[in-house]
């Protein structure tokens, strides 16, 4: 049994979703939202840990990620099967429904693991995505035949080839919980910063594990915004450093009130996003980074930021011009009267 001496808020939470994820049995799909949202908060942690240099906090919030990314395909472990599916879609032909469409099919009989995006080079006006795709193995089943136009191919993997961390035990993630909850004593110091200023130092020690140059400019005051905006701030600010600006650049982070109430924006000049992939920055699952990193690259990402601002009641929206930059604007409406 895990037993933190101290149970801070965020430990209660945290030990919570554990406790329920014990409780899940064989329940696939109540294991996989359980271990996503267990990872969700854990990644808002270790952000506001980092910012605030808490290094031995956000090093045991990594080493608890890892457990939990390789925990992600525990409903389908036991003689699970890992497919990569290819397939192009036209982006003139409203490719996003005809992609969610599909995802929704794979679904029906297993998990898709993560999903990345890129140009097809060959086919001007085709979008290709790689899914990574498992489901558990039956006595004589063959590769799963699809049937979908946009299919290009199907090509079973093994397990370890799979981009998966080994499968951890319940010793490992025991263990990794421990040494988290251990450190996480720390984070009520977290809170001694403003808003603006935890987002400020994460972007800068983000450029600086980056070896990037970038200036940050502050503009309006954080004095009326609720600290449980601080994460999704973060994360925002570290996303404008790490996937937009380049090797130079500048990231404004701006607030401003009205009747209305709270808007946020995060405005970066960098490399900017391609068109086609505005509506799928924020699905689950979906990266474009090459590889893990402290920062960057397990598929948990920008849907981290809109679960968390949907819960406070808001919303948010991305505007971007390709290679001038990107601005992402999170709105807090006012309680009504």
């Amino acid at each position: 049994m895990f037993n933190p001496k101290q149970r801070t808020p965020e430990i209660e939470q945290i030990y919570s979703l554990i406790e329920e994820l014990r409780l899940a049995g064989d329940d696939g799909p109540r294991k996989r939202n359980l271990i996503d949202t267990l990872f969700r908060h854990v990644h808002n942690l270790k952000a506001r840990a980092a910012a605030n240099g808490l290094n031995d906090l956000a090093a045991a919030a990594h080493e608890f990620e890892n457990v939990l990314h390789s925990l992600r395909t525990g409903p389908l472990t036991e003689g699970a099967r890992f497919f990569l599916v290819q397939a192009s879609f036209d982006v003139a032909e409203d490719f996003d429904r005809q992609f969610q469409s599909f995802k929704e099919t794979l679904s029906r009989t297993g998990e898709v693991i993560s999903t990345s995006p890129g140009i097809d080079k060959e086919r001007p006006g085709k979008v290709n995505f790689r899914i990574l795709y498992a489901r558990k193995a039956e006595a004589g089943q063959t590769i799963p035949e699809l049937s979908d136009a946009s299919v290009i191919a199907v090509e079973e993997i093994p397990p370890q080839n799979a981009t998966i961390p080994r499968q951890a035990n319940s010793g490992a993630l025991e263990d990794a919980f421990s040494k988290f909850s251990a450190n996480l004593v720390n984070l009520p110091a977290v809170a001694s910063s403003g808003v603006l200023q935890q987002a400020l130092q994460a972007g800068r020690a983000a450029a600086l594990a980056n070896g990037k140059q970038v200036d940050f400019e502050i503009r309006g005051s954080d004095l009326e915004v609720d600290e449980a905006l601080c994460e999704p701030l973060i994360h925002l600010v570290r996303n404008a450093v790490d996937h937009g600006i380049e090797m130079r650049g500048k990231v404004a982070i701006e607030i401003t009130k009205s009747d209305d109430g709270i808007s946020i924006t995060v405005t970066d000049d960098g490399r900017g996003i391609d068109p086609w992939l505005l509506e799928q920055i924020f699905q689950p699952g979906f990266s474009t980074a090459a590889e893990v990193s402290t920062i960057s690259g397990r598929g948990v990402g920008l849907d981290v930021v809109k679960t968390t601002i949907e819960e406070l009641g808001g919303s948010i929206t991305v505007t971007t011009k390709p290679g001038q930059g990107s601005t992402f604007r999170i709105l807090i409406r006012a309680n009504p009267r």
